[in-house]
């Protein structure tokens, strides 16, 4: 008798890879007139992204704020922009897949070749790729023997939007508008009713050239509310967000008799939702059968999926870091760029977010402004169920105070958005192939001795009989079996 399986495909959505790559962006400026340069904002923004196979090729803007002293000690401002093209290589990548590119500006550099400028950008990518993935499983067949066991599977769902919004404020000092930095912070995010609510806050940084000619800066928080239709968003489902600043724009109207300036901000962001949900399936752990011997081809599988998405805020403080060191009698002018970086790691008490904040600072002396960067350092425990953390970080409400002696103190509050994410991790029969023959005992009937706890499926198994057959035969033995227990096997005798 040949056995005849039966198997079943399982079809779903899910996180295919996760890929990491970096860009160089150059951009070349006239430097006759660049005195010193006193700080450069830079921002990379993700215009396509597209999967081919074993690649996901993308594309992006690079946009340049560079403020700068020239040759007579005035402060000027100039923009720029370039655009770039790159690609992350992923063996499991496909047409079929879609991703979600990520950039970030991990650093920027700057350097004079004759009468040029040269800032070099390193971009770095962030590329969840996703997709549709299947696999095909036994689940048994005509005399066949089959132990099952329920796994649970992640389905994760992304959506995307944009929203637009302004916010128009009255701030005291007067001039021109140098700089701006923008970061944007998930709060909160849920699905309700067919839709997916992602609440955040916009971090806004501003550098101001006052009418005396002198700097200063200030900064402002503004919260924002997106709602995104998404026919997924019913159930148990879990929804983690990210959202980036697409473009950002600042205009200012002073008025001088009143010495007030009314600034105009407006904005758009761009918004990843991501809907995880679980499913349970049944599928064959093991199989065999009386007639025959069974070879069993099995597959392990698993993967990541989204737990939640929490927020945390924590005061740093401490002594800070100026590099390149400044001597001499200068006073803080402004603080410009604050930002976070931070991992997370897993400890014997827990979690730990580890990193360290940074800001641009300008210093004033007698003879003009010293640029240089501000770096705290940071510690702290943070609360998260799962086997990963992902953290992304704003910096608000930073305080520098810079001492006689040289020395600076800083603190901030690091405002931490926190995705958490667990492992499901599982194997079962792929596929199955007789093997040869089993011989079969011409008795009537048979007594054997099993091993002390053993299961029913165990003894089974190692007997070659349906496990129903052996608790038929024996309907007071009970399992796991004891030490000097005893089972009959019955035979038909043709």
């Amino acid at each position: 008798m040949s056995i005849k399986p039966q198997y079943e495909t399982y079809r779903y959505t899910g996180e295919i890879c996760n890929l990491k790559s970096q860009s160089i962006v150059e951009c070349r400026l006239s430097g006759s007139e660049i005195g010193s340069i006193l700080a450069v904002q830079a921002s990379a923004v993700t215009k396509e992204s597209a999967c081919v196979d074993g690649e996901v090729r993308y594309g992006g803007q690079v946009l340049l704020c560079i403020v700068y002293e020239d040759g007579n000690g005035k402060i000027c401002r100039i923009e720029r922009g370039a655009e770039f093209y790159h690609k992350a290589e992923g063996a499991s990548v496909s047409p079929a897949c879609f991703a979600k590119t990520l950039l970030t500006v991990e650093n920027v550099t700057h350097r004079r070749e004759g009468s040029g400028l040269y800032l070099s950008v390193v971009v770095g990518a962030d590329i969840c790729v996703y997709g549709g993935k299947q696999f095909e499983y036994f689940v048994g067949g005509e005399g066949l023997a089959v132990k099952m066991q329920p796994i649970t599977l992640c389905k994760t769902v992304c959506v995307s939007g944009e929203v637009e919004g302004e916010d128009e404020f009255d701030a005291d000092a007067t001039g021109d508008i140098l700089l701006h930095s923008e970061k944007a912070l998930v709060t909160a995010c849920r699905a309700l009713g067919g839709q997916v609510e992602v609440e955040g806050e916009l971090s806004l940084g501003v550098l101001v050239l006052k009418t005396d000619e002198s700097v200063c800066s200030y900064e402002r928080l503004i919260p924002f509310r997106v709602q995104i239709p998404c026919e997924d968003a019913f159930g148990k489902v879990t929804t983690g967000a990210r959202v980036v600043v697409k473009s950002a724009m600042l205009s200012s109207n002073v008025d001088e008799e009143k010495g007030k300036c009314k600034v105009l901000f407006t904005y758009a962001l761009s918004v990843d939702c991501f809907l995880a949900s679980k499913e349970e399936i049944t599928v064959c752990e093991d199989a065999f059968s009386p007639c025959a011997e069974l070879r069993l081809e099995k597959q392990k599988d698993g993967g990541r999926y989204l737990t939640s998405q929490t927020r945390c805020v924590e005061r740093v403080e401490g002594k800070a870091v100026l590099f390149p060191a400044v001597e001499g009698a200068y006073a803080l002018a402004a603080a410009v760029m604050p930002r976070a970086e931070a991992v997370c790691k897993k400890t014997e008490r827990g979690f730990e977010a580890e990193g360290v904040l940074t800001a641009e600072v300008l210093l004033k002396g007698e003879n003009g402004y010293k640029a240089t960067t501000l770096s705290l350092p940071f510690v702290f425990p943070i609360e998260a169920d799962g086997d990963e953390v992902e953290l992304d970080c704003s910096v608000c409400a930073l305080n520098i105070r810079r001492k006689k002696d040289g020395e600076t103190d800083a603190e901030a509050n690091v405002k931490i958005s926190l995705k958490a994410y667990a492992r499901a991790d599982w194997e079962y029969v792929a596929s199955v192939a007789e093997g040869e023959k089993v011989q079969e005992n011409d008795a009537a009937i048979s007594i054997f001795l099993p091993r002390a706890g053993e299961d029913l499926w165990q003894v089974a198994k190692r007997l070659s009989r349906m496990p129903e057959e052996l608790q038929q035969s024996n309907p007071d033995l009970n399992f796991p079996v004891k030490e000097g227990e005893r089972i009959f096997v019955y035979r038909q005798i043709k």
